[in-house]
């Protein structure tokens, strides 16, 4: 009991000075941003071990791991992860399939839950709480996700009467911007916005070529408020007739 008393302050002291919900500590996993906090929940005979948080980028696959450290002849009687109110992950049933992989790991002292998430998609986005029962009690420890961006595709047409610039598959939601030079033309335009069931955004919008300058080139691009930048960025030229798609880097697999 000393030994958990001694982790229980330890844990007191490092929700005061970060303000997260228990200890944690860094890994940086991603060459970019991704962040990994590691959480640790202690209660007599059994140790809870998760990240509290996992940053991904759309697209990736992603490995969430619940690792229950057993002491003091405790025995585990269900060990899961459960997400939008459902188990999605058991341990002892393994299972696979195109969204979620589930495997069990059993160790003489511990056993460890890994729930592999298939072509992470904004809809994926959210806690997942592992949940440990034992002889002596249940614990859990919750695992927040995130989705960075999702870049998906672009394309733009013009005519005699209108200029179009669309976005498929796109995240976070943005505002699409118009411009000739350093006209702001945004006001102008008509813009849709329809959320598809992965969480991705698909935009349209639409100008009248009539409210700009005949002689000066239509400029369209889509800006995200919560990343601070823009995703996309064309030029419609005019004088002639312009249909084009670009493909983004990080695609959505329908």
């Amino acid at each position: 009991m000393k030994d958990i008393d001694q982790v229980r302050v330890q844990e007191n002291i490092m929700i005061k000075a970060m303000t997260f919900p228990s200890t944690a500590r860094r890994h940086h996993v991603f060459a970019w941003v991704s962040i990994f906090w590691f959480s640790i929940t202690v209660c007599e005979g059994v140790e809870l071990q998760t990240e509290s948080q996992v940053a991904a980028r759309c697209g990736e696959n992603v490995t969430l791991t619940c690792d229950a450290i057993l002491s003091n002849q405790t025995q585990i009687k269900l060990l899961s992860w459960v997400a939008w109110n459902r188990t999605v992950c058991q341990y002892g049933s393994d299972q696979a399939d195109h969204e979620f992989q589930c495997e069990s790991t059993n160790e003489s002292s511990s056993r460890r839950l890994t729930l592999k998430l298939i072509n992470i998609m904004p809809v994926n986005e959210g806690q997942y709480l592992c949940k440990a029962r034992s002889n002596k009690g249940t614990k859990s420890n919750t695992t927040v996700l995130t989705v960075g961006e999702c870049r998906g595709r672009s394309g733009s047409s013009l005519n005699d009467l209108y200029a179009k610039c669309w976005f498929d598959g796109v995240y976070p939601r943005g505002v699409v911007h118009w411009f000739q030079e350093e006209t702001n033309l945004t006001d102008s335009a008509s813009t849709q916005e329809k959320e598809d069931q992965h969480g991705l955004y698909n935009v349209l919008s639409t100008i009248n070529v009539k409210k700009g300058h005949s002689s000066q080139p239509y400029h369209c691009s889509l800006w995200i408020p919560s990343l601070n930048k823009h995703l996309f960025s064309q030029e419609l030229p005019l004088g002639c007739s312009v249909h084009q798609r670009d493909r983004g880097p990080v695609g959505h697999h329908a």
